[in-house]
């Protein structure tokens, strides 16, 4: 009995960890204590394309996994450079005053269309920007477990915002400690960085619990004089250019407390973050953004019964901005709070079949002063009045938005070989009205090394809530009250404008997955996208010596004499792509190799000469006028190697090739090419030290940039790659 109970063992222990050292594992000499105590890796799984399976072979989306291991050996500062060097058809690109999160071409003015979860909170802002900026751009990554990315729309299950993809950060947990443990690290590297954490975990007496605190400074490199920062003007007090004004690149300092507890079927997780950092392409005085963000949510596990199961949340945010000069003069600054109620239930109850149903609510409530008292925004040192600036300059006016949403999703598997999947989404919007996201698709898997997949489903983004509020007071913002008034304010060339639809993304994919040998995976997914309503910006704007702009409704011009506003472009463009991963995994080594290409395939006529206008919010036209997208890479080449030749030695090499992309006026920009590595080595199990080193091949090709509003980019990118450089961090856990 005893030696079967050691085959039986030695069979279900045959798929360990890639870190465990196989010369320590003696599989057929251990006793059946000692199997038992062999780590065996469990099934992947995901938790937000899906409300009924988490399997990720069975996703009914493009997913991508990112694990705490390829992020550590990645050469990356920022969040998001990790997700420009691992996930596929993800791209980050720069604006004015931005860096926006780009998925499959498209990359907008601003990061509204795109979706940022920890632990399954939502936390974007609804008022304008989207995710929080001191978390997608912040260099703080030690609390990072896995990131899971959607790569596409997620609003079947994830509902407005998620129009483009969906970035979703699990943060560690206690269960891998015994009663408690215990992890410190200290990072230090060229150009003053530096970055200090503890992290605590408790698993005793039915808790289990995660603590993260840590504090972060990088003094960064200086904006090299090219591109665009040599060529824009500085509109702000000093004058000059961009390059003039003393930016850095990547400065930031940023603090972060993170908790996540589970006590039985309780969990409570907290958040408090706060981040202030150069927008280093701006070209006015308010070219430092603060964010201070404190999410509190509470989950509970109801379980009903052995069928019936429901998981309900309340959550809390508070999101704190100010806006500052590099000399410190305070520019404005504004805060919204956000509140939020979300019930699913989970039904097995028929055979071979799951279902989920639920609903979520949630209160925006928009334009309250920021922690200083502040609800304005300047342009300009010392052409406002601060004692005045809240009523003069107002950031955004108060206005409560809620949005109620109800959502459904079927999982039926008549045979083990085969899957169908419904699912979808209605949200009803006080401004924007209804809308309804449908999910459609089906899963075969013929033998247990390969399998496909065909869906459809939408994904969409009503307008920001600064379109219905209003706000940017004498920065010339239009709210959409007061589009209807326009004809009558006799402004030349001005004319009404339609109300604002969602803009709306139909997707359709085809996606394949072959385990062609022992070890190798290859993954590739093709899909057809049409995108529609696309919310983008406008101006009305007069030369003052021929026209002094005037007021149209409870709005008044800018100081620049003209108006910007949100509006829908006419007509409907395609686009057609496809993301191909190889995967190699052995206990040594493992090897990911992807391509992401992505082409437009056709557009009506509006949207093409919006286009060769260089007016388009994501389309540009090169000189024969095909259609490209701008300030996007269209074919990027990413590889990722991660390597333990010895026991304790880790080493990682990852690159991102692109050849070329087009800047927002249709000219041909070149691409480039950087490598990252990262090495570690683990003294014992408790002390380890890393090395990492960014842009090897000390690429400094101007980085793809998008349009600003108003027109075109004047120069084919910005100085943004930073120089090669090194930092090093030293891990103690016990």
């Amino acid at each position: 009995m005893k030696n079967l109970l050691r085959i039986y063992l030695i069979l279900i222990s045959w798929q360990v960890y890639a870190q465990e050292d196989s010369s320590s594992i003696k599989l057929f000499t251990a006793t059946p204590e000692e199997l038992l105590k062999i780590p065996v890796k469990e099934a992947q799984e995901v938790s937000i394309a899906s409300n009924v399976v988490k399997d990720i072979n069975k996703q009914p989306a493009s997913v991508t996994v990112i694990t705490k291991e390829q992020i550590r050996l990645s050469g990356a500062r920022t969040l998001s450079e990790a997700l420009t060097l691992l996930a596929p058809g993800y791209f980050a690109v720069e604006d004015q005053d931005d860096l926006i999160a780009g998925f499959r071409g498209l990359a907008p003015d601003n990061n509204s269309k795109v979706l940022m979860l920890i632990n399954g909170q939502n936390l974007n802002t609804e008022f304008f920007w989207g995710p929080p900026d001191a978390i997608l751009n912040s260099s703080n990554l030690e609390y990072i477990e896995r990131i899971e990315v959607i790569r596409g729309p997620g609003s079947v299950t994830l509902g407005q915002g998620a129009l483009l993809g969906v970035i979703n950060i699990i943060t560690k947990d206690g269960k891998d400690a015994e009663n408690a443990g215990y992890e410190l690290s200290a990072s230090a590297g060229l150009n003053d960085f530096y970055n200090g954490s503890v992290g605590i975990k408790i698993n005793t007496k039915g808790i289990r619990s995660y603590t993260y605190i840590s504090g972060l400074s990088y003094h960064g490199q200086a904006l090299r004089n090219e591109g665009w920062a040599a060529q824009q003007g500085n509109q702000g007090f000093a004058g000059g250019k961009v390059a003039d004004m003393g930016h850095r690149l990547r400065r930031s300092q940023n603090t972060t407390i993170i908790n996540s507890t589970q006590v039985k079927d309780l969990v409570i997780n907290i958040l408090k973050t706060g981040q202030r950092r150069d927008l280093y392409n701006f070209y006015r005085d308010r070219e430092v953004i603060r964010q201070d963000l404190l999410s509190l949510t509470l989950g509970y596990n109801f379980k009903i019964s052995e069928k019936i199961n429901n998981i309900s949340s309340v959550s809390f945010i508070n999101d704190d901005y100010g806006l500052y000069s590099l000399t410190g003069t305070t520019m404005g600054g504004t805060a919204e709070q956000r509140y939020g109620v979300k019930s699913v239930f989970s039904l097995d109850i028929w055979k071979n079949n799951k279902t989920a149903i639920g609903a979520e609510y949630r209160i925006f409530a928009m334009g309250l002063p920021n922690r200083a008292g502040n609800n304005y925004i300047a342009n300009v040192v010392g052409s406002f009045n601060p004692a005045t600036a809240n009523q003069d300059l107002t950031m955004a006016y108060r206005q409560n938005i809620t949005l109620l949403s109800i959502f459904g999703e079927n999982y039926f598997s008549p045979t083990e070989k085969l899957d169908f999947f419904a699912a979808f989404r209605y949200d009803q919007h006080p401004f924007w009205g209804q809308n309804i996201s449908p999910r459609l698709g089906i899963i075969f898997t013929p033998n247990q090394n390969f399998s496909v997949r065909a869906s459809y489903q939408a994904g969409f983004r009503g307008a920001v809530g600064l379109h219905y509020s209003g706000g940017y007071r004498r920065d010339g913002f239009l709210r959409a009250e007061n589009y209807t008034l326009v004809d009558a304010s006799n402004i030349p060339n001005a004319r009404n404008i339609d109300l604002i639809a969602p803009e709306r993304i139909n997707n359709i994919e085809l996606a394949f997955q072959w385990n062609a040998i022992p070890n190798l995976t290859i993954q590739t997914v093709t899909f057809y996208n049409i995108v529609e309503n696309v919310i983008d910006v406008g101006v009305f704007y007069q030369d003052p010596n021929d026209f002094t702009m005037v007021n149209i409704g409870s709005d008044i011009p800018g100081d620049w004499n003209g108006y910007w506003f949100f509006k829908n472009t006419p007509g409907t463009f395609s686009q057609i792509g496809n993301e191909t991963i190889l995967s190699f995994k052995h206990e040594k080594v493992y090897i990911n190799l992807s391509n992401a290409l992505v082409k437009v395939m056709e557009a009506t006529t509006e949207q093409k000469n919006l286009a060769i206008n260089a007016n388009s919010m994501y389309l540009a036209a090169d000189e024969n006028k095909k259609l490209h997208y701008k300030a996007f890479p269209e074919n990027v080449t990413r590889l990722s190697v991660i390597a333990k030749p010895l026991k304790n030695f880790n080493a990682g090499l990852h690159s991102v090739y692109y050849s070329r992309w087009y800047s927002p006026a249709g000219t041909v920009a070149q691409g480039g090419f950087v490598l990252n590595a990262g090495v570690g080595y683990d003294f014992t199990e408790k002390i380890s030290l890393d090395f990492q080193a960014k842009n090897l091949t000390n690429n400094t090709n101007l980085y793809p940039m998008n349009s600003n509003a108003g027109g075109p980019d004047v120069s084919p990118g910005t100085p943004g790659w930073e120089n090669t450089t090194f930092w090093a961090t030293l891990r103690l856990r016990w």
